[in-house]
């Protein structure tokens, strides 16, 4: 029912956002999500692994999981900060379990 890439604005920034599964790496394939489109980010998530990371000048953001941390050690969430120039940022903490 959700769309496979959905594109926002944030601020200024002009956001993309995929999920990021497919035949290739991760990263790779949330890269590859929005050919010939003009990006400051991209957020996407599958592998459930934390990663902030620049591309070809694209912030690559990747937030981890709140609910299910897999092979991380800590759960996570991600702030995406849209001021003067756009940060990404990945708070972690731990389940009290």
């Amino acid at each position: 029912k959700l769309p496979k890439t959905k594109i926002i604005t944030v601020g200024n920034y002009t956001v993309g956002i995929v999920h990021g599964d497919g035949r290739w790496k991760t990263i790779d394939n949330a890269f590859n999500a929005f050919p010939f489109t003009q990006l400051d980010c991209i957020v996407f998530g599958h592998s459930h692994i934390p990663v902030i990371t620049e591309r070809e000048g694209i912030l690559i953001f990747n937030p981890g999981s709140p609910t299910d941390k897999r092979t991380q050690e800590q759960f996570s969430f991600g702030l995406l900060h849209a001021g003067k120039e756009l940060e990404a940022e990945i708070v972690f903490f731990s389940s009290k379990e």
